[in-house]
């Protein structure tokens, strides 16, 4: 996690959107792509990058 803010791309199989990045959503403390597929990253890495970045 070298890259301020970085965020995976979307891991839906059927995003009609195609290869794009996901965004952070803070109530959700999960990564977000615009057709609604939601990351499962764990509690710790989420409080790890949220503390990383300053993201409160």
């Amino acid at each position: 996690m070298n890259v301020a803010f970085y965020t995976p791309y979307c891991g839906s199989e059927t995003c009609h959107k195609g290869t794009i990045r996901t965004k952070f959503d803070k109530t959700k403390k999960q990564f977000v792509c615009e057709c609604g597929w939601v990351s499962a990253f764990s509690e710790e890495f989420i409080e790890y990058y949220m503390k990383k970045w300053g993201i409160k």
